[in-house]
Formats: C-alpha cells, structure tokens, sequence
C-alpha cells in the first residue's frame, strides 16, 4: 500500500469505529514503515498498518483493514518515553485520532530490528536529512529504561554506533 491507500484506510477505519462507537474518541499510535511513510519519510509500498498504542475493543476491526496490532510485543524496543515525542497524524477523523511514533524513535526500534528492509528504511536521503542527531541521542540513552535486559541494550548501543559512524553528516 502507498501514501494515498493508507490515508484511505485509516479514514475508512476512523469511519467504521465511528458507527460502532458513536461519541466516543479513540488514540491509535502507528509505527514501522507505515508510519515513516505516512511522515513522508518512506516511499516504498507496506503491507500493513502497524499500531503500537491502541484501545482493546478496536483489535477485531483493527484487523479487518490491516492495522497490525501484534507489534505491541515489540513495545520494548521503543524508548521509555517515547509518547511524549508523537507527531500527530494531519487526517481529519470522527472517532479514532492518530499519532505515529517520532522519526528519532522509529529509527531506534528499526535500529533493534535484525531484518535487512528495516536497515534500508533508515538510511533513505528522506530520512537522513530530517533526523534530529541530537534528539536520536537522547531516544538511544533513554533505550536503556526499556529494554528486556543489558545484552539487548548493547546489542541496540552497537547498531546505534555503527548507524551514527555510517550515517551522520559530519559537521553534526
């Protein structure tokens, strides 16, 4: 799915809650490839939804559109405090508001991921020229709070070194 089809879901999602939960406002955190794409910071095609953050009662509609809720197992490779970095999603809706984990996270977790397409996402000229250096720094120190256990943490620290050295410009 592209750009266009996934704002399409998401609003034709946000409109099937709406009629099973009239009144009632929802949050939906999305993270992965879908969200990079929907910061314009991936071009290519995904094939699902994945949602970190998300009301119990919406995961039987979740997957009826393809929004992936499974990925909540992997919450430990999002930094302790990464909801107070979410970017809203710019989607007018009536039931279910949607945010995306912050660029700087996104790469964190994709940086825990050992899956070669997760390594290409990060390294993209769209990526590389909207990261906030600084800020990736700060969501790799907060990495530790959140972690399973210390190996994970070094095994995250290593990736993040290897990341910076090959990527960061170098008047950063």
């Amino acid at each position: 799915m592209g750009p266009d089809e996934l704002r399409e879901r998401l609003r034709q999602f946000d409109c099937a809650v709406a009629l099973l939960y009239p009144g009632q406002l929802f949050r939906l955190v999305l993270v992965g490839g879908g969200a990079m794409m929907r910061l314009g910071y991936l071009a290519r095609p995904t094939s699902d939804l994945d949602a970190l953050a998300f009301p119990s009662e919406l995961v039987p509609l979740m997957a009826q559109y393809d929004i992936n809720g499974q990925v909540s197992a992997y919450g430990h490779n999002f930094a302790y405090h990464f909801e107070d970095r979410l970017v809203p999603v710019n989607l007018e809706s009536k039931a279910v508001v949607c945010y995306t984990a912050s660029l700087e996270d996104l790469i964190a977790a994709k940086l825990c991921s050992p899956r070669p397409q997760d390594a290409l996402d990060i390294r993209g000229p769209e990526v590389l020229t909207a990261v906030n250096w600084d800020r990736l720094a700060e969501v790799a120190d907060e990495m530790r709070l959140n972690m399973l256990n210390e190996q994970r943490y070094q095994e995250f620290i290593f990736s993040y070194d290897v990341y910076r050295e090959e990527c960061r410009p170098c008047d950063s």
